[in-house]
């Protein structure tokens, strides 16, 4: 175990033994699942949020806390019904953030879309929600639209897959893209030359397919 590891697992101890005093302490446990969530212990997470909604049956905080849990070990119809639980009761975008996403992973892309796009128009500087609506629409095909999305995700936060994105947009358009690329490799190399087999593959792709992937050049 990493010494990161062992200031985590301390912080839970800390956290479950405040608990252990009084398990009435809503801001504890939501931090302790938080904490255990990033430490991937699913089950605990999950256990001690179903437990704690017995004791505060109208939290959405809670609620929303167990539909992560619930998305991240992949129990994806759980995870739908707590959201449309969350959307229902007006809890906020991340409910329609969460939902999109989920929605994606159970292969329903055009709906995931329509629910990106939701958080976004509720949360237009979250840069999160318009990264998870530009990756939609690119996947989609779409991708001009999915250029303005990233484009806006880079005013609020300036990321190399935003740049490395666009550029993957542009070439499908047949666009120049090598700006873009250029932008992503010096804000994260590493970043770049992880993803740079996707780019290389793509413009494979085109030239054996007639696109037209020359203007990057």
């Amino acid at each position: 175990m990493s010494s990161q590891e062992e200031v985590k697992r301390a912080h839970i101890q800390e956290l479950v033994a405040k608990l252990n005093k009084d398990n009435r302490q809503l801001d504890v446990i939501l931090e302790l699942s938080a904490s255990l969530v990033d430490v991937n212990d699913l089950e605990q997470a999950e256990e001690l949020l179903a437990r704690s909604l017995t004791l505060f049956p109208d939290n959405n905080d809670l609620l929303y806390n167990l539909g992560n849990v619930y998305y991240l070990a992949d129990k994806f119809d759980r995870a739908g019904e707590i959201f449309d639980r969350l959307i229902s009761a007006d809890y906020g975008f991340q409910a329609y953030y969460m939902k999109a996403k989920t929605l994606n992973q159970q292969g329903h892309a055009n709906l995931a879309i329509a629910f990106a796009l939701t958080a976004v128009e509720k949360a237009p500087k979250d840069a999160l929600s318009n990264e998870l609506l530009a990756d939609l629409l690119m996947t989609n095909g779409n991708f001009e639209s999915s250029i303005d999305f990233y484009q806006k995700a880079l005013k609020l936060k300036p990321v190399a897959k935003y740049y490395f994105n666009i550029a993957i947009c542009l070439m499908n358009l047949g666009k120049d893209y090598q700006f873009y690329l250029e932008k992503a490799k010096s804000l994260d190399e590493k970043y770049f030359v992880e993803h740079e087999k996707k780019l290389s593959d793509l413009q494979k792709f085109l030239r054996e397919n007639g696109g037209n992937d020359d203007r990057g050049k």
